[in-house]
């Protein structure tokens, strides 16, 4: 169905005109690493063999979901902005093939803190290992972390300043404005779970407890963002 046969509450987004056309190569080429993010998150690849090995591979999917999510959300993220900016540019290519190799980095310390910690579906052995080297674990997952939303912000960055000479209106300034703010904001999550960690290596779990902070931080956010754009809206 074309755009304007939508209904206009279907049409993208309401406040913000997406200037990306069709699915461009880059755009292919991502959704084609982002499914491949989400095989490497496959709790098995061989189908169970007994009832028990079925048992056990449906504990899994607790964790399998939770990392489901967060992929999906990173991919959500990447394709609203090339929906609404559109680029295609040397920069663009050079900063999504970054986001994209943090996105492959991430998988297995993300699967691994989820089975840990949801289902410990990991060997005793890993277990162990976690208690020792809790910190190493935690610095692998925070530096993925820190480095995909560091690359979301420096995309966002790079509309804000280009907002002249793609003609933003002031709700969708509001609206830029807002997703660079959160994506800095996941960004200082991230560095300050690092600091944890380093400051305190015996203390892992609190580098961990640190992104119980995403939620009200980025609650806040949308809130704020929210109510940015609405009032932009209503002044046009």
């Amino acid at each position: 169905m074309k755009p304007d046969l939508l209904p206009r509450g279907l049409r993208g987004e309401r406040h913000f005109r997406w200037r990306g056309g069709d699915v461009s190569r880059l755009e292919a080429l991502s959704d084609a690493v982002f499914a491949l993010s989400l095989t490497l998150l496959v709790v098995a690849l061989e189908v169970p063999r007994t009832s028990d090995d079925l048992v056990r591979l449906f504990w899994q999917f607790p964790a399998f979901a939770v990392c489901f999510a967060f992929i999906l959300w990173v991919w959500y993220e990447h394709y609203l902005y090339h929906r609404r900016y559109g680029f295609e540019t040397a920069g663009a290519v050079a900063l999504n093939g970054l986001l994209l190799f943090f996105v492959v980095f991430y998988v297995y310390p993300l699967k691994f803190l989820a089975s840990a910690l949801i289902t410990e579906s990991v060997s005793d052995q890993q277990l162990v290992e976690f208690g020792r080297h809790g910190a190493r674990v935690m610095l692998l997952y925070s530096g993925g972390f820190v480095g995909i939303f560091s690359v979301m912000a420096l995309l966002y960055w790079r509309a804000w300043s280009l907002r002249e000479r793609i003609q933003l209106n002031a709700t969708e300034r509001a609206a830029t404005l807002g997703a660079l703010r959160g994506h800095l904001l996941s960004v200082g999550i991230g560095v300050l779970s690092l600091i944890a960690v380093v400051a305190l290596p015996r203390f892992p779990a609190l580098s961990g407890i640190v992104y119980f902070l995403m939620g009200p931080v980025h609650g806040i956010n949308g809130w704020r963002t929210g109510v940015s754009v609405e009032r932009a809206a209503s002044t046009k």
